[in-house]
C-alpha cells in the first residue's frame, strides 16, 4: 500500500469516526430529551414552634434589623389593617429567617431519596409557633375540634400576623394538611411528621403559677402540676396527658380519612425546664413512655413511628435513685446540664439553665432531633 493511500485510509476512518461520534451525540440528545420528569411528591411537617424552627434570638434580631417595617406593622394591626399588618409582618419577621430545624434537616435527606426513587420532594411546614394541640385540629367538629377561645387556630398568624413557611388560611394546620393530602395539589404525599403538645404543657404550667393553684388548695406549684398532669387533672378532662394522646390521635386519624396512607412520624418531648421544674423530667419520662406505649399498641393505628428527644437532650433525667450517693446524683445532675445548654437556648455565658432562657433548640439541638427522624422514619 502507497503512503497515498495509507492517508486515504486513515482519512476515511477518521471520517467514520467522525460521523459515529455524531450519532452518538445526537443519541444521546434524543434520549436526554426523553428522560422522564421527577414525579411531584411532598412532605408535610405539622406542629409548634418547634416544626416550624423558632427561635427567641432570630425574633430579637429581626426586631432590630426590620425596624421600621415591625413598627408599621404593629401600628396597622392596631389600626385593624389586618391586611396591611400581615404585609409588614412578612417583612419584619420573614419565616424564612428562622431555623430550617429539623423538618428542613429531615426534608433534605428525604429528598435524597426520593429523587432515586424519580420523585421529586416539596416541603410543607406548616407548623405555627405558639400553637396547642386543640389550636392544631381547630374549630372542624367532624376534626375532633369544636367552639370556644382555647379551639382558635394558629394565633401566630391569625392574631399576631407572623408569617409562616407555609400558609393555612384562616383554618387550622389540620383543615390544611387534609386538605393538601385529599387534593394532592403538591404531589402524592409520602411522609407526615407530627410534633404537638409543648404548649399545652406550658398552658398548665402557667395555670399552676396563678391564682388557679389556690383555687383548688394546691399547696406548691409542684403539686399543681403533677395533680394536672394525671387523670384528676382539672384543666383538662382525664388530665393534661390524656388529653394531649388524645388529640394527637384525633390528628393521624383525619390524616388517614383524607386518604395518607404512609407513616405518621412522631416527635417525642424534652424537657428544657428540667432545673427550674424539679420533678419536672419524671413526669416528661411518662408523657414519653405513654406516647411510645400508644404506637406499640397501634392505638393509632399501623405505620405511626416515634424520633424521641428526650434521652438526648434529658440524659439520665437527674432523678434520684434510692441508695446512689450525692456525688452520684450531682454527676448525673451536671451531664443532664451540660446536654440542655448544648441542645437548647435556655443557657446563657454562665452555662447553667435561666428562667429567661429559650426553650427552643440551638442549631445542634434542631440537627441532633432531624436526625433522630431520619432514623426513626
Amino acid at each position: 500500500m502507497s503512503a497515498k493511500n495509507g492517508l486515504r485510509s486513515f482519512g476515511l476512518i477518521g471520517c467514520l469516526l467522525a460521523v459515529a461520534l455524531l450519532g452518538s451525540a445526537l443519541f444521546a440528545s434524543v434520549a436526554s430529551a426523553k428522560k422522564p420528569e421527577l414525579k411531584p411528591t411532598a412532605y408535610i411537617a405539622l406542629g409548634d414552634s418547634l416544626s416550624f424552627g423558632y427561635k427567641a434570638a432570630t425574633l430579637d434580631a429581626n426586631q432590630v434589623a426590620n425596624k421600621a417595617n415591625c413598627e408599621a406593622s404593629k401600628a396597622a394591626a392596631e389600626e385593624g389593617n389586618i391586611t396591611l399588618a400581615r404585609a409588614e409582618g412578612a417583612l419584619c419577621e420573614p419565616a424564612s429567617s428562622f431555623e430550617p430545624g429539623f423538618v428542613g434537616y429531615f426534608a433534605k435527606k428525604l429528598a435524597k431519596t426520593e429523587k432515586e426513587a424519580g420523585n421529586a420532594l416539596a416541603t410543607v411546614n406548616l407548623g405555627c409557633p405558639g400553637e396547642t394541640s386543640d389550636g392544631l385540629i381547630g374549630h372542624n367538629e367532624a376534626f375532633g375540634g369544636g367552639p370556644g377561645v382555647e379551639y382558635n387556630p394558629c394565633g401566630y398568624q391569625n392574631i399576631d400576623q407572623y408569617p409562616l413557611k407555609a400558609p393555612i388560611g384562616t383554618g387550622s394546620e389540620l383543615e390544611a394538611a387534609a386538605g393538601l393530602i385529599a387534593s394532592k395539589a403538591d404531589g402524592e404525599v409520602t411522609a407526615v411528621s407530627l410534633q404537638i403538645g409543648s404548649n399545652d404543657e406550658l398552658a398548665v404550667v402557667a395555670k399552676c403559677e396563678s391564682a388557679y393553684s389556690n383555687e383548688h388548695g394546691f399547696k406548691s406549684l409542684g403539686e399543681c402540676i403533677v395533680h394536672e398532669a394525671g387523670e384528676e387533672g382539672y384543666a383538662y378532662s382525664g388530665g393534661l396527658f390524656k388529653h394531649i394522646l388524645t388529640n394527637i390521635g384525633e390528628t393521624i386519624g383525619v390524616l388517614r380519612g383524607a386518604g395518607y396512607k404512609g407513616v405518621v412520624l412522631l416527635i417525642g418531648f424534652y424537657n428544657p425546664d428540667a432545673t427550674l421544674l424539679p420533678g419536672s423530667d419524671q413526669l416528661d419520662k411518662i408523657l414519653n413512655e405513654s406516647l411510645e406505649g400508644e404506637v406499640a399498641a397501634e392505638a393509632y393505628g399501623p405505620g405511626v413511628k416515634v424520633a424521641q428527644p428526650f434521652p438526648v437532650i434529658n440524659p439520665e433525667a437527674a432523678a434520684f435513685v434510692e441508695g446512689e450517693t450525692a456525688k452520684e446524683t450531682e454527676k448525673k445532675q451536671k451531664k443532664e446540664i451540660s446536654a440542655i445548654c448544648h441542645y437548647t437556648e435556655m443557657c446563657g455565658e454562665t452555662k447553667f439553665p435561666s428562667p429567661e432562657g429559650d426553650i427552643h433548640p440551638t442549631k445542634a439541638g434542631y440537627t441532633a432531633i432531624g436526625k433522630l427522624m431520619v432514623a426513626a422514619f
